[in-house]
């Protein structure tokens, strides 16, 4: 059973309409070693936008997403994590959707449909959760998303969480809400990685 990993990190965005997050990029990376040195990943991604460094365009982010499901096996173990701004829009219908914002977005306020075409939204991600092969996948997002938008995280949590991860899962978890400013210097990624290194419950 192998471990796959894609993990994003914004620090620095090209519209100067949209505050740089330093901390994300770092974020990032130190998650990205902790899964392979800690978690023993075989296969870890690592992409991050910062000063002089800028790869995580939605098209980077698919292009990974993309790989990883053609390699990935019955089995094996999946883990996305993303560090950056995030944006909810209402949708015409009322409901909410989610974005990523990807290093070359406009400001969604400024140019909404300039925003659409360059932002990654969460269907998607719930799209390749539901149609990847791996047997357990976990989506991590330090950024503000609405709880609403995630159909496949609503189910309470299990009893027995040890029979339950010898099925298929799917797990999202966010650093906060719509409504909620999440910090720059990430709390999330601290507790995450003191979790994984042993200081976490089953």
């Amino acid at each position: 059973m192998a471990k796959y990993a894609l993990v994003v990190g914004v620090s620095k965005y090209r519209d100067e309409n949209i505050s740089d997050l330093p901390y994300a990029a770092r974020d990032a990376e130190g998650v990205g070693v902790c899964l392979e040195e800690d978690c023993r990943f075989e296969d870890v991604k690592v992409l991050e936008s910062r000063e002089g460094k800028s790869r995580v365009a939605s098209t980077d982010i698919a292009r990974e997403l993309a790989r990883i499901a053609d390699e990935i096996n019955p089995g094996d173990t999946f883990l996305f994590y993303f560090a950056g701004h995030g944006h909810t829009l209402k949708l015409s219908y009322g409901d909410e959707m989610g974005y990523f914002v990807p290093v070359n977005a406009p400001n969604p306020n400024r140019d909404e449909s300039g925003f659409l075409a360059k932002s990654l939204n969460m269907e998607s991600i719930e799209v390749f959760a539901k149609q990847i092969q791996a047997k357990h996948a976990l989506f991590l997002f330090d950024s503000c998303f609405s709880g609403s938008i995630f159909a496949l995280s609503r189910a309470a949590i299990p009893a027995n969480i040890s029979y339950k991860t010898s099925e298929p899962v799917r797990q999202f978890v966010t650093a906060g809400s719509a409504n909620e400013t999440v910090p720059d210097e990430s709390i999330f990624r601290d507790q995450f990685i003191r979790a994984i290194r042993g200081e976490g419950d089953s």
